[in-house]
């Protein structure tokens, strides 16, 4: 006998819109039972005093995303008992016909975009240049040349017969591209290519000047198809052509385009739950949950997967994003932006992410404060693992924390990134707390002025960069980097404090303390603290620590595995500045202070105060129908 619930609504693939909603599967004569649509559910709490809606097994393909607002604040949307609701933007296409040679193609309303998965799993728009699946940072790329006029936003030379002539644009062709630095890629659509002069133009400008030895590559054209798991669209019949892995079995497998930016989208909805859905099948330049305004709000053991930012707060407040599983995102993991604060982000796993925009984090926020990150495993990232970012706009970030986080293979496609970054450009004390961390393999990639692959390139374990300041960083373990374990680019009055790294090149610092010359003499750090770090390889003792113009320092008590360290006491001391430099740097007078440090140093201690779940990370998403 179908279950009657009076608190709740339920949804069901077998559900009615025209039913009460109030079953939790259709009556033996089906005149009643469960809904068919969340939009049903949310209207009938809307208008009556229940305020949670269970939704059943199976898989709801959405044709306009769900929207939310200030009505159906604390109201909860949570999957029924073990079952698994999987809500999809995508397209289901069928019909597809062979056309020989692995390839097969069925037609299409209108052009795909770079989203198309076979059986779940995430295939790739065909390019110019020679892709490689088991080198995706590198391959497949060719190097741009700047304009006669030099570097440009909007267009870019291109070398003669890296685009085949027989190339034009159409509404799926788009073109990606990097800077040297490879900070950052953007995506757009192709306005024009002029073979004659080699000219690529852009119907949108890029966020650099695109100079000569930057990269790009050109997207989405069926004739540019060569391997297996490859797709692309063909703008003359209007078709969407795959060459599947597995030709017997793709089209019962499922061939979905992504159609949808976003499956969900509040506005000023406050005390909203969504807990244990599945999200997939979304566009890479959306988010699957997007929230705007509003506070409290709980996002909780849902999974999310071939979306594009898995969860998006935007001035969204204290609200709990946690114990959801996001995996080959086309983009992020969870992005907050304009003064969300007082959020908390943990027990998340997020890995595979920007699988098509690179230059994102696992965590993001610009301009967010009060925000807690903690107890995150977040591999497989493009550039950053966590990210907070102060820009020159009057978006601040304060009182911050990042602790407990596992952060794994990240920045493998970009330079400047890596573990956990914060850029403060207002030099003002950020008060916060970045602890207990384990940080391993960086990366660092970017390109010369001639195309040139650089490796192991500004891959940082922990960055404070741009006159990043008043940060303690303590009781953090990072290996694997590149350039330097801990940054301290120009930044004041931070701490550095019985950190551990492990560096395995000769030119890698395991701490680096810089000048940010192009921002004058204020960007010279000072009153920055360095004590009781311990570090490890086989590199002579001073190569540890890079002080390029420190300015005013504390440094004391650090070991290194194969001797002392700098402090008061050490015979060996090469900062590694000029003399002119020099006058601004201080030690500790005590001629006791590094004995003293070296029994404070407390790396056996470490995490004893943090490491293990608390009573403040509920478990929500354990809510049982």
């Amino acid at each position: 006998m179908p279950t009657t619930d009076q608190t709740a609504f339920f949804v069901s693939t077998k559900g009615n819109d025209s039913w009460s909603g109030r079953l939790a599967a259709p009556n033996a004569d089906r005149t009643d039972g469960p809904f068919a649509s969340l939009e049903k559910a949310r209207d009938a709490m809307r208008s009556s005093d229940i305020d949670t809606a269970y939704v059943r097994g199976g898989t709801y393909r959405l044709d306009k995303t769900l929207f939310l607002d200030a009505r159906d604040s604390g109201h909860s949307f949570v999957a029924y008992k073990s079952e698994t609701p999987v809500l999809s933007g995508g397209e289901r296409v069928t019909g597809f016909t062979s056309e020989g040679k692995g390839l097969y193609s069925a037609k299409l309303s209108s052009a795909n975009g770079l989203d198309v998965s076979i059986g779940g799993v995430r295939q790739h728009a065909a390019q110019t240049g020679n892709f490689d699946p088991a080198d995706p940072a590198t391959s497949g790329w060719h190097v741009l040349k700047a304009n006669s006029t030099g570097a440009s936003k909007t267009s870019f030379n291109f070398s003669a017969g890296d685009i085949p002539s027989g190339l034009k644009p159409h509404a799926g062709l788009v073109v990606q591209t990097f800077d040297t630095e490879r900070l950052k890629d953007d995506i757009s659509h192709v306005k024009s290519i002029d073979q004659y002069h080699h000219t690529v133009t852009l119907d949108d400008a890029a966020s650099y000047g695109l100079r000569t030895g930057g990269t790009y590559r050109v997207m989405n054209d069926a004739s540019l198809i060569r391997d297996a798991g490859e797709f692309g669209w063909r703008a003359g019949d209007g078709k969407l052509v795959v060459k599947p892995e597995d030709p017997g079995s793709f089209q019962s497998d499922g061939v979905v385009v992504a159609r949808l930016g976003s499956l969900i989208k509040t506005s000023n909805a406050s005390n909203l739950s969504i807990e244990g859905l599945t999200f997939s099948d979304a566009r890479y330049d959306g988010a699957a949950i997007s929230m705007q305004g509003g506070q409290g709000n709980s996002v909780g053991g849902n999974h999310f997967v071939n979306v594009g930012t898995a969860v998006s707060l935007d001035g969204t407040d204290n609200s709990r994003i946690a114990g959801n599983h996001m995996e080959q995102l086309g983009g992020n993991g969870v992005s907050m932006i304009h003064a969300a604060n007082g959020n908390r982000i943990y027990a998340n796993t997020i890995e595979h992410i920007g699988q098509i925009t690179k230059g994102g984090a696992g965590i993001g926020a610009v301009g967010s404060s009060n925000t807690v990150v903690s107890h995150n495993d977040i591999t497989d990232a493009p550039r950053y693992g966590v990210s907070f970012k102060e820009w020159d706009d009057g978006q601040l970030n304060r009182k911050n924390t990042v602790e407990f986080n596992k952060i794994h293979h990240v920045g493998q496609e970009t330079a400047d990134g890596g573990g956990i970054e914060m850029l403060g450009r207002s030099a003002v004390d950020m008060g916060s707390v970045i602890r207990g961390n384990e940080i391993i393999d960086t990366g660092g990639l970017a390109t010369d002025g001639k195309g040139n692959w650089l490796t192991d390139h500004k891959g940082w374990g922990i960055s404070l960069d741009d006159l990043t300041s008043g940060v303690n960083v303590r009781d953090n373990f990072v290996k694997g980097f590149a350039w330097a374990g801990i940054y301290v680019h120009g930044g004041d009055n931070n701490l550095l404090e019985n950190n551990f790294g492990v560096a395995s090149r000769p030119q890698d610092a395991f701490i680096r303390l810089e000048w940010v010359p192009k921002a004058g003499d204020e960007a010279r750090p000072h009153d920055n603290t360095v004590i009781n770090n311990l570090a490890a390889g086989d590199m002579p003792i001073e190569q540890y620590w890079k002080l390029l113009s420190p300015g005013r320092l504390t440094m004391d008590g650090n070991l290194a595995a194969n001797g002392r360290a700098y402090g008061p006491n050490d015979a060996v001391f090469n900062p590694g500045f000029t003399d002119s430099a020099r006058s601004d740097y201080s030690l500790k007078e005590d001629a006791a202070a590094l004995s003293h440090g070296i029994h404070d140093l407390s790396w056996s201690k470490m995490g004893v105060d943090g490491y293990q779940a608390d009573s403040s990370m509920t478990q929500f998403w354990d809510h049982a129908a």
